[in-house]
């Protein structure tokens, strides 16, 4: 499942043909698979994806943008067509369906970048910037019609929700390797993120 290429590319590429880049970051994800990111060198992707060095240079600087990049277009976005009709419903099918892409194929690149990142500070800084620019559009429709239906206030503190949530995964999968349900999705719908949104309301409103 892709991200919109723009905004992937403004993140942390500079492209130019983008049937080019995607052929690129789809040859990292296969070598990071096949060999994993120590090994997984600009080289070995230029050789992977029939590009010379040059090509890659000129849309990333180097290989952790390249594979950050490649993971946040095939594994963190999520279509913003999500709307069931109010807040709570669409928060879980969001959710969900960002569940299922990290359990696919792509969610063990996931899982080592994430592992390599403990000892690549540069990348360390990548992963949440990148999973978190991701992720703000979709949000940011979901918040934005639950708004206009009246369920939350246009005051609501929706940077919050931005923030946590991927800490929240990030953790529970990467970290704990815990669980992700449907039964959870929706305790942490209910007890966490509507419940913070609308807290954050009553504290403004009562100002």
């Amino acid at each position: 499942m892709m991200c919109p290429a723009a905004k992937v590319s403004t993140l942390l590429g500079r492209p130019r043909d983008e049937k080019r880049d995607e052929a690129i970051q789809s040859a990292a994800i296969e070598l990071m698979q096949e060999i994993g990111y120590e090994r997984c060198t600009i080289e070995a992707i230029a050789a992977k994806a029939h590009a010379s060095k040059a090509t890659i240079y000129r849309r990333w600087k180097n290989k952790q943008e390249l594979l950050v990049s490649a993971v946040t277009r095939h594994t963190f976005c999520t279509p913003p067509e999500v709307d069931q009709g109010n807040l709570r419903d669409d928060l879980i099918e969001m959710i969900s369906e960002k569940i299922k892409n990290l359990k696919g194929p792509d969610g063990a690149v996931v899982s080592v970048l994430f592992t390599a990142a403990k000892n690549d500070p540069e990348l360390g800084k990548l992963i949440p910037i990148s999973i978190r620019e991701s992720q703000d559009d979709t949000v940011m429709h979901i918040i934005e019609r639950g708004i206009k239906r009246g369920e939350i206030s246009k005051n609501a503190n929706i940077e919050l929700l931005l923030e946590i949530l991927p800490g929240i995964f990030s953790y529970r999968i990467f970290m704990t390797h815990q669980s992700v349900n449907r039964k959870f999705i929706e305790q942490l719908v209910d007890g966490i993120l509507i419940p913070s949104l609308q807290n954050q309301i009553n504290i403004r409103e009562n100002k």
